[in-house]
């Protein structure tokens, strides 16, 4: 069976509920057996995963990396095989008023430029940037967000909106 995109979110909340469930066992050599058998499972997947993207060519890496829960599964292994500078601009290129400074692990600088009526706000946008960068590259520890440089305008008079057609001498 092979989930839909929804399926498989729902497959990861459930089992993120049971994982932070096991902290609450009250016999803690119970709750420390089942952490040693989940880590030694992780372990293995991890490792035949491994397997499996060292086989791989380019391209079919890439299409590998491209689904995102098998992309999040890489990224826990340390396998993916994009650099985190990638993952990130890639991440952001989307987001508008959003300006990537720097990607120098474990921190991204970003600039914002709110873009008005209607878009997020400068908190909102932060956010999203913040929870852009997680998705992407959870190795990245923080997102510094600086505002970006207003940009230059030409005024024009109300007036001139208003006057006739000038003889080329008089403008």
């Amino acid at each position: 069976m092979v989930w839909e995109e929804r399926e498989a979110r729902e497959h990861v909340a459930r089992t993120e509920k049971l994982l932070s469930g096991l902290e609450g066992l009250a016999d803690a050599g119970v709750r420390e057996q089942a952490m040693d058998a989940l880590h030694a499972l992780a372990e293995l997947y991890g490792e035949c995963l491994a397997r499996v993207m060292r086989y791989a060519d380019t391209e079919t890496a890439a299409a590998i990396a491209a689904d995102e829960l098998v992309s999040h599964l890489l990224l826990v292994h340390e396998l993916h095989p994009d650099p985190v500078e990638q993952r990130v601009r890639r991440a952001l290129d989307g987001l508008p008023g959003v300006t990537v400074v720097a990607v120098q692990e474990p921190e991204v600088r970003v600039s914002l430029s709110p873009q008005g009526c209607g878009a997020p706000s400068e908190e909102q946008l932060a956010q999203n940037v913040r929870d852009a960068v997680a998705w992407a590259a959870p190795e990245i520890d923080s997102v510094g967000t600086e505002k970006a440089a207003p940009e230059a305008t030409t005024l024009i008079s109300v007036d001139s909106l208003f006057r006739g057609p000038q003889p080329a001498g008089n403008r």
